[in-house]
């Protein structure tokens, strides 16, 4: 009677990607910033002077630019990914060099240089930005998805139809319904000039209930599928978890929806890459920068310490892309200050306009190459995280 015992709790144990507690702090966010923010909320006529918003402050502090330096750092920094540097130069040096030169260029250059204003051209990158960053939240939901359903025992052929299914429900429900909810609340990082007649949100008071609906109906739908083909509960509490963030920002108050959508977002980013980097290899030259980087990544926690303290040390640099309150998504030169004439645009501002625009869509290149687990040398690079944890 003992074996099939063991056996059960060594299978349950290697469905997590690292342990039940690690996933859960890293990655299941969706299941418990909601209601910390609803309960650090609770009595206060604003939700501005809660103790939500000083938590949201310190996390934003120790995570947000924290996060965006991640896929930089297992890029650049480590031996995990020489290889793959080696063989793909294009992929991890030149174009991401050539992406943060352009966005300069285009945010810094004369008026009568390119089309367009200063304040146009930033509008342009804004929406872009936009664009990206949404389709960048729904790659990662797919990418931890991914992690789980790699951990089940299925025929290939069942995989790949599931896997399918899991690229549409993050992109349906962690990209989608997103998108309907923050029209819906009035919080996007579009300016109301961009959005015309959509900027009215009373327009999206019918729409709630119906999205609402379709996205238990894909919930219920994708946990069935997962019970049937890829069962395992870290995997089942992740879909769950997705399907109440954006329940979360249909009908939640905007800054709850804010709160637990991007902390979940930085927290998974930090811990996956925690993994890969304290399990890199040991380079040969322990004198050379690598070697160097090796001494942080070696010690477990002092890469994550090293990073949440870059993220708070260069968030002030960052302050351009803050939101003017809980209210609203993060707003590019606050443009709503600017639109209305009350806030001018010297070189400075210019300078962080160009910062935040160049480090946003490096994020979104580099994370899509160190996480591109089609790729046989990222796979290697990334063994760390693949390899099933010990029981």
């Amino acid at each position: 009677m003992v074996a099939p015992l063991q056996s059960e709790s060594t299978t349950t144990h290697r469905a997590w990607v690292c342990s039940p507690a690690w996933d859960l702090f890293w990655l299941h966010g969706g299941l418990w910033l909601a209601p910390l923010a609803v309960l650090c909320s609770l009595g206060w006529a604003d939700i501005e002077d809660s103790p939500t918003h000083l938590a949201y402050l310190a996390l934003s502090a120790l995570f947000w630019i924290g996060h965006r330096f991640s896929s930089t750092w297992l890029a650049w920094f480590t031996t995990a990914y020489a290889t793959a540097r080696t063989e793909q130069p294009l992929r991890f040096v030149v174009l991401p060099v050539a992406v943060v030169l352009m966005t300069f260029g285009v945010v810094l250059a004369p008026d009568d240089w390119l089309p367009g204003t200063w304040l146009q051209r930033v509008l342009v990158l804004g929406a872009l930005d936009y664009a990206l960053v949404t389709w960048h939240f729904a790659a990662q939901h797919f990418g931890v998805l991914s992690l789980y359903r790699s951990r089940a025992s299925a025929p290939d052929r069942t995989r790949s139809h599931v896997r399918t299914l899991d690229r549409f429900y993050a992109l349906t429900v962690g990209g989608g319904v997103i998108a309907v909810a923050e029209l819906a609340q009035g919080a996007t990082t579009l300016p109301d000039a961009w959005l015309g007649p959509l900027a009215d949100t009373t327009l999206f008071d019918g729409v709630r209930a119906p999205v609402a609906l379709f996205t238990l109906a894909l919930v219920c739908g994708q946990l069935a599928m997962a019970h049937r083909h890829t069962p395992g509960l870290p995997r089942a509490l992740y879909i769950a978890g997705l399907g109440a963030m954006a329940l979360a920002a249909l009908f939640a108050h905007p800054f709850v929806y804010l709160f637990c959508w991007t902390t979940q977002h930085w927290l998974a980013a930090m811990g996956l890459a925690s993994i890969v980097v304290e399990g890199e290899p040991t380079p040969r030259k322990r004198r050379s920068f690598h070697g160097q980087m090796h001494r942080i990544h070696r010690v477990r926690g002092r890469f994550l310490l090293v990073l949440a303290l870059l993220s708070a040390v260069s968030m002030p640099f960052y302050e351009v892309e803050a939101s003017s309150g809980p209210e609203g998504r993060p707003v590019f030169l606050m443009l709503d200050q600017v639109l209305s004439g009350a806030l001018t645009a010297p070189f400075t501002i210019q300078i962080l306009t160009a910062l935040g625009l160049a480090t946003a869509f490096l994020h979104y290149l580099l994370d899509r190459a160190v996480w591109r687990f089609s790729d046989p040398s990222v796979r290697a690079a990334a063994a760390p995280l693949l390899r099933r944890p010990s029981p």
